[in-house]
């Protein structure tokens, strides 16, 4: 404050790209499992947090499945 910084944000345009992925998703263009290279348990969601935010080796994506 008061060192005449200026702070600018944006949002990306989501509302344009989203439908166009979803039909990509949906005709099988893309499989958006492929970039998952986790799956853990939701009772393992610590472990799998402190991993990814030490940015162990492979940790890119996780899927959480809940418990049955």
């Amino acid at each position: 404050m008061n060192k005449n910084l200026t702070m600018k944000m944006g949002n990306c345009n989501h509302h344009t790209l989203i439908p166009h992925l979803l039909e990509l998703t949906r005709s099988g263009v893309i499989d958006p499992v492929k970039v998952l290279t986790n799956v853990e348990p939701m009772s393992n969601v610590i472990d799998a947090y402190e991993a990814f935010d030490k940015r162990e080796p492979g940790w890119i994506k996780t899927e959480l499945e809940p418990q049955a």
